[in-house]
């Protein structure tokens, strides 16, 4: 396994401080397999993947009991604002994480990240100012982002403005991958049900 913050300076910040308003449940919570939850398969795969440095920044009303093994050494923030929005929360995650020079942005609602996307985003870091998945032209997720823009973030008092947004002052490379659940997202029941009926694992 391969220590990708010793060598690259990354850090991956979860989000998980939404409402889930759509989806009427924490989907953090969710079950992703018969063993494990989105936040545990999500934690796992980056571990895997051999990034050291992981904050989960989530909202103040999920319950993390049970998962104490899954979270032990990893830092957990928090957001006492859900309604400020994603921006809000990666601020919450960067005061976390201030040393990082690269950080993966994982929402908690596209869990089909894989060892292989984190590695290639890695590798291709100084391609550009964020480095993003992408499959026949739709981009994926999860994104990595330079300094620059963490930086922008970090000083930002606007919460009205989208991660997108910010993104669009700043040059982006692409990956292109044949995985096309890179693209998904699970924002709503129907989402869920169509992809994890019967909560079989999608990831060997």
């Amino acid at each position: 396994m391969h220590n990708l913050h010793a060598k690259n300076n990354l850090a991956c910040i979860i989000l998980t401080g939404g409402l889930s308003s759509r989806m009427e449940s924490h989907k953090a919570l969710l079950p992703f397999s018969l063993h494990q939850n989105f936040l545990q398969h999500i934690i796992e795969v980056y571990q895997q993947a051999g990034l050291k440095e992981i904050i989960v920044v989530k909202n103040k009303e999920i319950d993390f009991a049970g998962l104490e093994s899954e979270i032990n050494g990893i830092s957990t923030v928090n957001n006492c604002f859900p309604e400020k929005g994603r921006l809000y929360s990666i601020q919450l995650g960067l005061l976390a994480a201030p040393d990082a020079g690269f950080c993966f942005i994982q929402n908690i609602d596209t869990p089909f990240v894989t060892t292989k996307i984190i590695h290639q985003l890695a590798e291709h870091k100084a391609c550009a100012d964020y480095i993003s998945p992408e499959f026949n032209g739709k981009g994926g997720h999860p994104v990595l982002l330079s300094a620059s823009i963490l930086k922008t973030i970090a000083g930002l008092i606007d919460y009205t403005q989208t991660l997108r947004d910010v993104l669009a002052g700043f040059s982006r490379y692409k990956i292109p991958t044949t995985d096309e659940q890179c693209t998904l997202n699970i924002n709503t029941k129907e989402d869920y049900e169509q992809y994890f009926s019967g909560y079989k694992t999608h990831r060997a």
